[in-house]
């Protein structure tokens, strides 16, 4: 947004220009009803952690075929807000972007989670750009907050606007200082209600811009305005980044857990009861202490540019990132694999089997180097039995290609005639401790099912993949299934697919029916002390 007010390209000179001017012109007056402080960075305490979905808008609605919004890499809206307008990403007109929290939105008092733009105030008001805000569990039900405006003028594309005649929409703050939404004001909405949506687990955020000329407008009809039109590769709503507020402070558990240590040591011999409870609180806040979460991105396995690990440099052992094992056989006869391997390669036009190591995308997730490719068999292993967040997938180009045009093995899908109902499904199974199946989850690879071919697709994006409903898993088992069979071999599509960015989350019951048996214990114990 400041690229499109300010001389120089330097984001830094951005950031100068914009805090040395506020602080000579000062803050402009606000006037409007709306006037809720934003929040800091050093408030928040956990951040996204994965985009779920981006969908540019293009730089201007109004002109047919203007090209989509292109300022910004998704990897930039990971991780706390900088402030830096080169560490935005914009939406467009009518954009959006989906993030995944691996640490959970709880609903706790006041403001939940915050949005960061990259807005800044001048002489007239705040320069910035709105969006609607929605939120999910599964990452498919969304509840959006309510909004609303008593500004009734249009806003030209450099125009200021005052923040506080708005509410319910992100952005109404200056950058470094996040606009905040409280989950309680979900609670009347009908997915709030039927329980789609759980209030103290929300996963996802979805951030879609305000096209800014009155067409989109607030809960109550009127129309929204904001900066338009902002014709520009930089247009629309600009995203620094999502945080959460409400995450239990170590420091918190740490200092209930010294004074229960007092009631311990005051309780003297006289009273084991309150002893014996305090230590089964004790050690059930030391257990519900939440982990961090795990995730695994192959980056830590050192792949050079344009290469790839198939085993044969891991003497035939396991590809293991981030504390996630990935089993792999390495076949010296032919100098291939099954399993996992690990790679950096960018070819997304050679079809055919001598480029079976690489993602369709081009680069990992993100625009990341490295990501994991799957052929044929084997189990991811998880560091302990935990509830996986999910993972990004996508198609390898030999399989994408394969599909797309067909091969000397596989099938053009579709056919001669693109009218051939077919598809390409993954199924990630859920293993529990004792190698039983938890559910499981299936995602469309490739899909010519729909009447006609207009809504038929090979995926060519990373696609996050919610795993969350597979519960509490030590494993996860991949298979699938193919319109294009043989007889005799079975599936002729080739057996592949890339991944990246498997995240974990800990098992929230654990901590709670471990402090249940302590403290169940602590009473029966205090029964046998009485009886003493």
């Amino acid at each position: 947004m400041l690229e499109r007010c300010l001389p120089s390209r330097r984001s830094g000179d951005y950031a100068l220009l914009a805090l040395l001017f506020t602080l000579l012109s000062g803050a402009p007056a606000l006037a409007g009803p709306y006037t809720d402080a934003g929040h800091p960075v050093s408030s928040m305490g956990a951040w996204a952690t994965a985009v779920d979905e981006l969908v540019r808008g293009p730089q201007d609605i109004a002109v047919p075929g203007s090209p989509p919004a292109s300022a910004g890499l998704e990897a930039t809206v990971l991780g706390a807000a900088t402030g830096d307008p080169a560490d935005t990403v914009s939406l467009g007109d009518g954009g959006s972007i989906t993030v995944f929290l691996a640490d959970a939105i709880h609903n706790g008092p006041g403001d939940d989670f915050a949005v960061y733009e990259n807005g800044f105030f001048d002489l007239f008001g705040l320069f910035a750009e709105f969006a609607y805000v929605e939120v999910a569990s599964n990452g498919l039900d969304f509840a959006e907050f309510e909004t609303d405006t008593v500004n009734t003028l249009p806003v030209g594309p450099f125009d200021s606007l005052d923040p506080t005649d708005y509410h319910g929409v992100a952005g109404r703050h200056a950058q470094l200082l996040g606009t905040g939404f409280d989950l309680a004001d979900l609670a009347p909405n009908p997915l709030v209600q039927s329980g789609s949506v759980d209030l103290m687990e929300v996963r996802y955020v979805r951030i879609t811009d305000v096209i800014g000329d009155g067409s989109t407008t607030d809960s109550s009809g009127a129309a929204l305005y904001d900066p338009y039109a902002t014709s520009f590769p930089t247009g629309g709503f600009d995203l620094d980044a999502v945080g959460i507020l409400h995450v239990p402070e170590p420091a918190t558990t740490a200092l209930l857990g010294a004074g229960l240590l007092g009631l311990m040591l005051a309780g003297g011999r006289r009273k084991p009861r309150q002893r014996l409870i305090a230590v089964a609180t004790l050690a059930a806040l030391g257990f519900a202490t939440p982990a961090m979460a795990l995730v695994s991105d192959f980056e830590d396995l050192g792949l050079g540019v344009e290469s790839h690990e198939n085993g044969a440099g891991l003497g035939g052992g396991d590809l293991v990132s981030g504390g996630v094992t990935y089993p792999n056989n390495y076949y010296a006869s032919f100098d291939g694999f099954d399993g996992f391997s690990a790679s950096t390669r960018t070819d997304t036009t050679t079809p055919g089997f001598g480029n079976q190591y690489s993602a369709i995308t081009g680069a990992g997730a993100n625009g990341s180097s490295a990501y994991g490719v799957y052929f044929s068999t084997g189990n991811i292993v998880l560091p302990s039995a935990t509830i996986v967040a999910g993972a990004e997938f996508t198609n390898t180009t030999y399989a994408a290609l394969s599909m797309l045009h067909g091969d000397s093995f596989a099938k053009q899908f579709g056919g001669t005639t693109g009218l051939d109902p077919d598809y390409f499904r993954l199924i990630i199974e859920g293993l529990d401790s004792g190698g039983g199946s938890t559910g499981t989850v299936e995602f469309m690879l490739a899909d010519y099912r729909d009447p006609g071919t207009a809504n038929d697709y090979i995926v060519t994006d990373w696609t996050w993949v919610d795993l969350s409903t597979l519960g509490v898993v030590s494993q996860l088992s991949m298979s699938f299934e193919s319109t294009d069979v043989h007889a005799t071999f079975g599936i002729n599509t080739p057996t592949y697919f890339a991944i990246d960015n498997l995240t974990t989350t800990p098992e929230p019951g654990t901590a709670l029916l471990l402090g249940l048996g302590l403290a169940g214990l602590a009473g029966r114990r205090s029964r046998t002390y009485r009886a003493e």
